[in-house]
């Protein structure tokens, strides 16, 4: 990593420092400051609320493309690396296994059904990163997502309607980003047919189930909610088989591409989340040049 890059990153506030520290530099920094973060407070808040927090969920008012709630509030603070226990959410981890069926997957109001992995598995990959890998409830929801997995290796809620050979991006990128935490799963065959229609979606600039690869999956967006390049590439680096493949170095070129001295820049506003650099449009972005800079650590590590 680039010198003065690095110093940039580290003069960030104390939760982007703080995943600098624990994710590129292997370090075991303190939390605290993190959790006085009035940013990170702010949004802890807006996750224990019964508005568009969890406890929300139940009321229906919560969807999985709803940027600013939830799904997503929580997916922030797990990439960061921060923990529920660090953060008091402990409880409002359980009210989300409360949706587990007794066959491990989950039913989630409003309209997120027993097979809609897509959508449990942001939520569970979540858990998983936050202290809940090794929990009993997620290897449950793994063994009910494998066994639902296709003749061609990946996933699809509707595959009934469609190709029982194909899958579709989104359930295959979300099970990834779930999978990818094991190393069983990582260097493992089993998800190859599931990386490949991701890699094949790029390299042939495909359109699937509504899923294309145009100008605005190209975009630098966090968090990439529907479907972005930056997402696809960051659960695509935890697998050696996807960084090794011609289309893997495409993608990460093509966003390599888009660095100025180093630095990358948020081409997409999100009001929901102001009070991050990655929120604001044009602008240079810390958290975005560290999630770049942390797919360009996987993969020298692999290679």
């Amino acid at each position: 990593m680039d010198k003065k890059v690095l110093e940039w990153l580290l003069e960030g506030p104390a939760w982007l420092k703080y995943a600098v520290e624990l994710q590129l530099l292997d370090l075991q920094p303190d939390v605290s400051p993190v959790l006085k973060d009035e940013s990170i407070r702010k949004l802890v808040t807006r996750l224990k609320g019964s508005y568009v927090g969890i406890p929300a969920i139940k009321a229906g008012r919560v969807h999985y493309t709803d940027s600013g709630k939830a799904y997503w509030d929580l997916f922030f603070l797990a990439d960061i690396g921060l923990k529920t226990g660090d953060l008091g959410l402990d409880s409002e981890a359980e009210e989300i296994f409360r949706y587990q069926t007794r066959e491990g997957s989950f039913v989630i109001p409003p309209n997120v059904k027993e097979n809609y992995y897509c959508m449990s598995a942001i939520l569970v990959s979540s858990l998983a990163k936050m202290g809940y890998g090794d929990d009993p409830r997620i290897k449950k929801y793994i063994q009910a997502a494998m066994s639902e997995q296709m003749s061609g290796g990946g996933w699809d809620c509707y595959a009934e309607n469609f190709n029982p050979e194909g899958s579709c991006p989104m359930d295959d990128l979300n099970l990834l980003m779930l999978l990818g935490q094991y190393i069983h799963y990582q260097q493992g065959p089993v998800m190859s047919g599931a990386i490949d229609l991701l890699l094949k979606h790029w390299q042939h600039e495909s359109h699937l189930y509504g899923f294309g690869v145009g100008k605005r999956f190209r975009a630098l967006e966090y968090p990439a909610v529907k479907y972005g390049i930056l997402r696809v590439l960051d659960v695509l680096s935890l697998y050696p088989y996807a960084v090794k493949s011609r289309s893997f170095k495409s993608m990460l070129d093509y966003v390599h591409g888009k660095a100025v001295e180093g630095r990358y820049y948020s081409e997409t506003g999100n009001e929901a989340y102001a009070d991050f650099d990655f929120a604001h449009a044009g602008e240079p972005s810390r958290w975005i040049t560290f999630l770049v800079e942390r797919i360009d650590k996987r993969v020298a590590e692999i290679e």
